[in-house]
């Protein structure tokens, strides 16, 4: 190997960890004020589905919460993982100031989504998480908040996090 590609590794390797560092602290930040051990009570009604009670569907296997919106861009790429994980796994999914109940609605339908959604549109329960940005995915299990993640997440990263979880 040549020095100058040696030297482009070592550049290209540092620049990476830098970038993951400031990601890290920039996510550790968007979740300073979100709620850590004990979840907060989450009992609703999802527009597509069956009533959900957080604390009793986590006793068994840990449940994903997905908070989200129809505006979110990065949703556009989180939530298509996130329904192929509800085929597997619990999952609770609630819609941030993304319309009435129609519209969520048709929104799932047309992007072919497949998890229960709550609909926030006065951001009541996003207030009760302290969630602010989306998305925000929370691990519970048997009431508690195993992890949180803000921002882009893979489908391997969520998988990661249930398996962990079980």
């Amino acid at each position: 190997m040549s020095i100058r590609l040696g030297k482009f590794i070592r550049e290209a390797f540092f620049t990476l960890l830098i970038g993951v560092a400031v990601m890290t602290a920039y996510n550790v930040y968007l979740q300073k004020d979100m709620p850590s051990g004990r979840a907060p009570e989450l009992r609703a009604i999802p527009i597509n589905g069956e009533a959900v009670d957080l604390y009793t569907l986590s006793e068994e296997k840990p449940v994903l919460l997905y908070f989200w919106a129809s505006w979110c861009r990065v949703c556009h790429w989180v939530s298509p993982a996130v329904s192929d994980l509800s085929e597997e796994y619990q999952v609770v999914s609630v819609a941030l100031a993304s319309g009435n109940n129609e519209r969520v609605a048709r929104y799932i339908n047309a992007k072919d989504l497949h998890f229960p959604v709550i609909n926030d549109p006065q951001g009541s329960v996003s207030r009760a998480w302290n969630v602010s940005v989306t998305p925000s995915i929370f691990i519970i299990r048997n009431g508690e908040i195993k992890t949180i993640t803000t921002g882009y997440t893979s489908k391997a990263g969520m998988l990661a996090r249930l398996w962990i979880n079980q």
